[in-house]
């Protein structure tokens, strides 16, 4: 049997920096002794430690919309700015109906729609109270019969409740036009938490749909680890997970297993899942990247 040696020389011109096993003196170590001296982690093992990124949960973040073209005014003495914390309930503002231009322009055509039917609805009612009238005379002079005298009576009914009709319709028409029933409506905010953006300015005429504030509730957020395909961790409704950020030196928090996705990504082949972290002080922010530690039940 044929031993081969290491020698003295390039044994000495092997560095030994930065590590208690380099790659290469290892190799020649187990190459000249054929004993593992140095132990190394498996390539397949599981790693400890992922990075988790905070994110609003479902619910969290809500976005107030205008519910009608209007002027916003306070609903209070002191108007909201952003960083002020409101209730679930309590109001935000207050909506006063306003036309802009264009229905201002239109209520002003469709004018005569509505005058023109009122005006037609009243001379039938007036046509049909004249009919009805004249039948009952004849009806004292015996020149016409009883059931005529009622079918009349039944269509000046209805003449006037069409007349009626139209005449509400105009009415209603003209108050737009004059703004004399102008209507106010609450805002109210859906969820409890921080406004995170005013989109307007107090006595500014917004449109339908305009978005006006954002709510963001900062006492739970979301923690989403993102763990690779061929991790097989069992993800258990007891599964909670430890998370330290680099900014905020000696705090830990606690996470519970929120949602676990049955897909992974396709292009990245990793698994997001989502887990639910108490926020005392709510200096955890959306955004902030934390290490991630799972702890088994």
């Amino acid at each position: 049997m044929r031993i081969n040696r290491l020698s003295t020389d390039s044994w000495r011109r092997e560095p030994v920096v930065g590590s208690v096993c380099p790659i290469a003196w290892r190799k020649k170590l187990m190459w000249a002794v054929g004993f593992l001296v140095c132990l190394t982690v498996p390539a397949g093992a599981q790693q400890g430690m992922v990075l988790g990124k905070v994110v609003p949960l479902p619910n969290t973040v809500v976005e107030v919309y205008a519910p009608a073209t209007g002027r916003i005014i306070p609903a209070t003495a002191q108007p909201l700015s952003v960083g002020d914390k409101v209730k679930k309930g309590a109001p935000l503002s207050i909506i006063e109906h306003r036309y802009n231009l264009h229905d201002w322009v239109h209520l002003s055509t469709v004018r005569w729609d509505y005058l023109s039917a009122m005006l037609n609805a009243r001379y039938a009612a007036l046509q049909a109270r004249v009919a009805r009238e004249k039948s009952e005379r004849l009806l004292k002079l015996g020149s016409t019969s009883g059931q005529e005298v009622q079918a009349l009576r039944a269509e000046e009914q209805v003449a006037q409740a069409e007349y009626a009709k139209a005449k509400a319709l105009l009415e209603q028409q003209d108050s737009q036009i004059q703004q004399s029933d102008l209507v106010r409506r609450g805002i109210f905010s859906p969820i409890e938490g921080d406004v995170s953006l005013v989109n307007f300015t107090q006595g500014q005429v917004v449109n339908e749909g305009y978005m006006l504030y954002r709510i963001t509730n900062l006492k739970e957020v979301g923690v989403a680890a993102r763990f690779p395909e061929a991790d097989r961790r069992p993800f258990q409704d007891k599964v909670t997970i430890r998370i330290r950020f680099n900014n905020i030196p000696g705090k830990t928090y606690i996470g519970h297993l929120e949602v676990v996705p049955p897909m992974v990504d396709p292009l990245t082949r990793v698994r997001e899942v989502l887990f639910r972290v108490e926020n005392p002080g709510e200096y955890l922010r959306f955004g902030m990247i934390g290490e991630v530690e799972l702890v088994s039940p």
